[in-house]
């Protein structure tokens, strides 16, 4: 073990060590990696980790299955979309085996800003949440906080969306299922076709 890495000073063997110490050798960098890891984050675990990226096309709902699980209490959904024709509102449910929930048990607040102008809403008994506006030719951001999703607690939600395009409108969300139900992923609807990527992250405690 003659040696060390630059960064962060792992002992690694050389070439000229035996071959009878490479068990030993390989224990102590892998006992080095481990402890440099731990120390940079925190914990054993990485704070955010990934579970599923999807990517669609022309589509008007998009489903993800078996993502809220028992593993983790909240989650980020992040989607990045634009819509074939202008003015599309993307919507989100949730659901449980294969199943969406399409009854009236979402409630939400908006504040939206656009142009200057500041507005707000409110909405309850409704068959979905209503994320934002995605608008045409121009990819628009969705970052979703979920809150309790598989536990039988209410689940919570909150919503930034985000025009990429030259207008910057924003719109953020609060929202609730108002049932105690578990469940397992969700959908995302628009009311005409629309193309994008997204990705579901668990968060670690």
């Amino acid at each position: 073990m003659a040696t060390t890495t630059p960064n962060y000073g792992w002992a690694v063997p050389t070439s000229t060590d035996l071959v009878k110490d490479g068990a030993t050798a390989i224990e102590t960098l892998g006992d080095a990696i481990d402890a440099s890891m731990n120390t940079a984050l925190g914990t054993k675990k990485a704070g955010m980790v990934l579970l599923n990226t999807t990517s669609f096309s022309a589509v008007s709902s998009q489903s993800i299955n078996d993502v809220f699980s028992t593993t983790y209490d909240d989650y980020r959904i992040i989607i990045v979309a634009s819509s074939a024709t202008a003015g599309t509102d993307l919507t989100l449910r949730v659901r449980v085996s294969g199943s969406d929930l399409s009854t009236g048990t979402y409630t939400y607040n908006r504040i939206i800003g656009d142009g200057g102008t500041l507005n707000s809403a409110r909405s309850s008994a409704q068959t979905s949440i209503r994320c934002g506006n995605t608008t045409l030719s121009e990819e628009t951001s969705y970052i979703i906080d979920v809150v309790n999703p598989f536990l039988t607690k209410r689940t919570v939600f909150t919503i930034n969306n985000s025009n990429q395009g030259g207008g910057a409108a924003q719109d953020m969300t609060a929202a609730v299922v108002t049932n105690a139900t578990s469940y397992t992923g969700f959908t995302i609807l628009a009311g005409n076709n629309f193309t994008g990527r997204l990705s579901v992250y668990g968060y670690n405690k």
